[in-house]
């Protein structure tokens, strides 16, 4: 069967039956009902109420639409250089309110990769939006990633919204105990009939026992009690209240109902396709609450006959689980295989069913599976949601999306560069600053950054010690270069050597002017290697009863001075450490020490 429309079905009131199946009708597991014939009566597996059951595939062509009521327009995308973010800019307006319900929905071909829901969003122009990419594109670059932008009327509450060619909202959950209580209370109150043999199980479970008429019934009753217009009417117009009346007929009200068949089918495959389920192609127990058969090889429960769920099995009697107790599909709508059957609408003397129940085998929980049955049958597998309408402007648009790693490899002998040494992954054009130490002392030796080499988006070379750089090649690489100040390695800066010495041939063990201190302790000290009387040493000189410690003193010196109270100890203690350039002495009273003193200095 195809629909061209679900919403022109619905108007006809017309439910198109199923094709009866032909020789390759599904395999039924030992002591499961077969049906000898169809449109006969059949017995449950477990009880005696009468079920007619059929299988069919709907093939769904949901007509594109247009809604004036609401309008996107100058839709934008474009991934934002050094990260997995896609920004998206619109424009929206509504002629029906202040707000509209916002969805993104990306896609690769015809595989969707995400829905991101924006909830509630104030119309209006420039609008901004961003997705941010997952781990579903990692390493890859998609050339057309599809960004597709949806406005609807806002969401009512505990519904979803379902983007079909005629959109519409449906229950997120299955009506339960707590729902059905509240608008039956309230119809009774205000004339409505709905007969009294429903029940739930508990409370959060989903309400059965209901037949089709009272579905329809408390749908028109909801719509009243929540100040929409009821969508079922009788023959003459008014609202349809009592069965008595005859058969419902479709008004033009806004309010809640039943969704036709095509409707269900659409909303319970989330937006996959050619899959059985809502989630894919195989059903276990973590899926849904169905009785599980090893007679059917997309059946990968290992749940032992007779095969109820074991979590809502007490040993006497199987039973429905709450609702919401597993996973929703792609549209955020809950238990759309097994727990109860759905009602849809149609007329005629057969009313499908959708969606399998707790007591049915896995082939009748597939999203393609029409089961019919008498719409005054009430049973504990059959229960219903309901959908109301909607309006839906969409609008799509493609962009490159780049989710690969584009790595950067620092090499520097020397100092803390930044980013550290190493490898490190970035996003597509990340934006880096490369830096260095500009003078890095070694065991007093200095060493100075000259610039770098780079491959892939880092320049070949250059002379400074910092560059930003646009990542763009897959692999890129940076290596900092240095320059000694101790070219022959005796620790003796080159320039020093040859400001005293006119050339390196001094080695550092050497004593140039034979003051009894060698060339390397001249120079860390900072005296004149090429003076005898330039040289580091202490003196003491009394002052005011107080002593003078001196000592010569150099630029980018620190020094320390240490006591002993006599020669035979062979510890020094510190006196006063850390003496910075330019200070040069330090005062000693008869009180603080007595006793020999030393000093060192570090450069």
């Amino acid at each position: 069967m195809c629909l061209k429309s679900n919403r022109e079905v619905r108007k006809k009131s017309v439910l198109e039956g199923p094709v009866p199946p032909g020789p390759m009708e599904r395999p039924v597991p030992p002591g499961h009902p077969r049906k000898a014939r169809w449109n006969l009566p059949l017995q449950s597996s477990r009880r005696n109420s009468t079920l007619l059951f059929c299988c069919s595939v709907i093939a769904l062509m949901v007509a594109a639409n247009t809604h004036a009521s609401i309008t996107l327009s100058n839709v934008s995308a474009a991934q934002r250089e050094g990260t997995r973010l896609v920004d998206i800019h619109y424009d929206v307006s509504s002629i029906s309110g202040s707000s509209v319900h916002v969805s993104l929905i990306v896609s690769n071909g015809s595989t969707r990769v995400s829905t991101t829901d924006l909830g509630t969003v104030s119309v209006g122009t420039g609008l901004h939006a961003f997705w941010e990419g997952g781990t579903e594109l990692n390493g890859v670059v998609v050339s057309n990633l599809s960004i597709t932008v949806q406005a609807s009327d806002p969401v009512p509450s505990e519904m979803a919204l379902v983007p079909a060619g005629d959109p519409f909202f449906m229950d997120a959950f299955e009506v339960d105990k707590e729902l059905w209580q509240s608008v039956y209370n309230w119809a009774v109150a205000n004339q409505f009939s709905i007969n009294t043999t429903f029940e739930s199980r508990a409370s959060g479970h989903p309400i059965v026992k209901v037949d089709w008429y009272d579905a329809v019934i408390w749908c028109n009753a909801r719509s009243q009690k929540e100040g929409l217009v009821p969508v079922y009417e009788t023959s003459t117009g008014s609202v349809y209240k009592n069965r008595l009346f005859g058969e419902p007929e479709i008004g033009s009200g806004n309010g809640f109902r039943l969704p036709t068949n095509g409707e269900w089918e659409f909303a319970a495959r989330g937006g996959l396709q050619n899959q059985r389920f809502p989630w894919g192609d195989e059903i276990a127990h973590t899926n849904a609450n169905y009785q599980s058969s090893s007679s059917y090889s997309y059946d990968v429960s290992d749940t032992s006959p007779p095969g109820w769920h074991p979590d809502f099995d007490d040993g006497s009697r199987p039973h429905t689980s709450p609702v919401g107790y597993f996973e929703a599909n792609g549209y955020g709508l809950y238990d759309m295989a097994g727990n109860v059957y759905e009602w849809c609408w149609g007329t005629g003397l057969s009313r499908a069913i959708r969606g399998g129940s707790w007591d049915h085998y896995a082939p009748y929980a597939r999203c393609s599976d029409v089961s019919t049955t008498a719409p005054s049958i009430f049973q504990d597998t059959i229960g219903f949601r309901t959908v109301r309408d909607t309006t839906l402007a969409s609008e799509s648009v493609s962009v490159v999306f780049d989710a690969r790693d584009y790595e950067l490899t620092v090499v520097s002998d020397f100092g803390s560069p930044v980013p550290a040494a190493g490898t490190a992954a970035y996003a597509w054009r990340s934006t880096v600053t490369c830096s260095v130490d500009t003078v890095v002392d070694v065991g007093g030796t200095n060493f100075t950054c000259i610039g770098w080499t780079g491959t892939g988006s880092v320049p070949a070379s250059g002379s400074s010690n910092r560059i930003v750089v646009v990542l763009d090649d897959l692999a890129s690489s940076i290596v900092w270069s240095w320059a000694s100040d101790d070219t022959d390695g005796d620790g003796l800066n080159d320039d020093w050597e040859r400001d005293y010495f006119l050339n390196l041939s001094q080695a550092a063990t050497n004593d140039f002017d034979s003051d009894g201190q060698d060339n390397l302790s001249e120079y860390i000290a900072g005296t004149i290697p090429t003076n005898p009387a330039s040289l580091f040493k202490l003196s003491a000189s009394p002052v005011s009863g107080n002593f003078i410690l001196e000592w010569p003193t150099a630029s980018n010196r620190v020094y320390n001075i240490h006591w002993t109270p006599n020669l035979k100890h062979t510890q020094f203690t510190p006196f006063e450490t850390n003496i910075a350039y330019p200070r040069n002495s330090a005062t000693v009273t008869p009180t603080q020490a007595q006793g020999f003193f030393k000093a060192d200095v570090k450069k």
